[in-house]
């Protein structure tokens, strides 16, 4: 979802669209969390062909989406890997696991000419 920055957003490139277009997927390193953890955020499309950002974060346990495999979509949502729970691409709803209804931690987009970037709030 393209949208304006948040206050005090900190402004990441995720690439061009020629690249994000030869992808299914792509991940984004973020800065560090306040204890120092790695943060991480994945771009892709939704099923209508909208740009979306999530924190690559299980809401059921705070672990990576992937659990490390770098294997993100199962039938076409967003699975984490360690215990199956499953989004939504377009709108990072829970629709199947033990955090059923919560949502995946969303970030703006914003499009600048050819690039895409993210609007990192530190969230």
């Amino acid at each position: 979802m393209i949208s304006s920055a948040p206050a005090r957003a900190v402004r990441v490139l995720v690439g061009t669209l020629e690249e994000l277009n030869a992808r299914e997927l792509t991940l984004v390193k973020l800065a560090p969390d306040a204890e120092g953890r790695p943060r991480e955020a994945v771009v892709l499309r939704d099923e209508a062909g909208q740009w979306r950002c999530y924190r690559n974060l299980c809401r059921h346990l705070p672990v990576p989406l992937d659990g490390g495999s770098r294997r993100f979509l199962v039938a076409g949502e967003l699975q984490c890997g360690t215990h199956g729970a499953r989004y939504r691409r377009s709108d990072g709803v829970c629709v199947a696991g033990p955090c059923k209804g919560t949502l995946l931690i969303a970030l703006a987009l914003q499009q600048d000419g050819e690039r895409l970037y993210l609007l990192d709030a530190g969230q």
